[in-house]
């Protein structure tokens, strides 16, 4: 998967998750259930987890100015914001391309460069990991 495809995947799913959530808040706050918010809360903070995380990655792979990646973090607060922002990102052009660092010869000393080889290389093992984590 391209780093534009699973950006896109990832705010697709924030929507989503976001909506569950308003949905739940709508249902509890005007009596009807409470049932449903800590199962869409905790639904929408893995979507926005996600989110965060695969915009830091997409972010140091293809080296977004500073401006750019706070942006692409914000938007995560915003409800129903993270999709309209990757649609500006993928018409920029700054989702274009594939994967850095796919053979370790490629991997400069950078800390940030190495653990983008490390997700980039062993895509199970790193998510495992953090998932343990």
């Amino acid at each position: 998967m391209t780093p534009k495809g699973l950006h896109r995947g990832a705010a697709l799913l924030e929507m989503v998750t976001w909506t569950l959530l308003i949905i739940g808040m709508i249902l509890k706050y005007s009596g009807v259930t409470e049932a449903v918010v800590p199962i869409a809360g905790g639904i929408h903070g893995f979507g926005f987890l996600c989110f965060a995380a695969i915009t830091i990655t997409v972010w140091v792979n293809n080296k977004w100015t500073f401006a750019q990646g706070l942006m692409g973090l914000i938007v995560s607060l915003i409800p129903w914001a993270a999709f309209p922002f990757t649609l500006w990102a993928d018409k920029k052009g700054i989702l274009e391309g594939g994967w850095r660092f796919s053979t370790p010869e490629e991997t400069p000393g950078n800390i940030f460069d190495k653990i983008l080889a490390q997700l980039v290389r062993h895509p199970v093992r790193s998510i495992l990991i953090i998932v343990v984590l």
